[in-house]
């Protein structure tokens, strides 16, 4: 016959596999969540924060070079970068004076993309070359223009957008991020993390964050 478990060593086990899987770069990625969606339990939530947390916790956690959020206007319905973390600060200026149309997200049209999901796609630089006087938008111009050597390596002007979408469809606003700092694209788990984020957001959105 076997010996029947315990409830006491059930217990040990469960709590023992969850601390142990605390650790691990998956779980520590949930992290992301729980801390937007705490915002929502403030009485008077701030979408500015919670923008600001988003690049912020974003970036490091995924070990980022930089990123960027870019919200639609209530004023105009143009787009514009709120927010920004990792970027230097030459380059934040000139990207924060940037105003998009609503077809500039369209990638039938001004921009070369390559669609990962519905949500997110990829402008590769070779496909979208800066012209001179942009080049100051970059954190390292000094990079533009090497060769690609892997399809998992990124270039200084590759970049990904995860649109912040609404209700309808509604483009409310984009998430902006390149590759890691080790040079390599995201991985799939880090996009549709960021992804989950961008749905986060378009709730505080329409939620009436101010």
């Amino acid at each position: 016959m076997f010996q029947a478990v315990d409830p006491d060593t059930v217990k040990r086990k469960l709590r023992f596999d969850y601390m142990k899987a605390r650790n691990e770069a998956s779980f520590k990625s949930l992290d992301i969540f729980t801390t937007l969606l705490a915002h929502f339990e403030k009485t008077q939530m701030s979408l500015g924060d919670i923008i600001q947390e988003a690049t912020q916790i974003i970036q490091k956690q995924f070990r980022l070079r930089w990123v960027m959020i870019g919200l639609k206007s209530k004023a105009d319905g143009m787009y514009r970068y709120e927010v920004h973390s990792g970027m230097r600060d030459e380059a934040w200026k000139r990207q924060s004076t940037k105003v998009y149309k609503y077809d500039d997200f369209n990638m039938a049209n001004n921009y070369v993309a390559g669609e990962i999901s519905k949500l997110t796609r990829v402008y590769l630089e070779e496909d979208n070359p800066l012209p001179k006087e942009d080049e100051i938008v970059v954190n390292r111009p000094a990079l533009l223009k090497l060769r690609r050597r892997l399809a998992e390596d990124t270039l200084e002007a590759d970049f990904l957008d995860t649109l912040i979408v609404g209700t309808n469809n509604d483009l409310l606003g984009w998430i902006e991020y390149p590759g890691t700092i080790t040079g390599k694209f995201p991985d799939p788990l880090m996009i549709r993390y960021i992804e989950v984020a961008a749905s986060i957001i378009a709730a505080a959105i329409h939620s009436g964050a101010r």
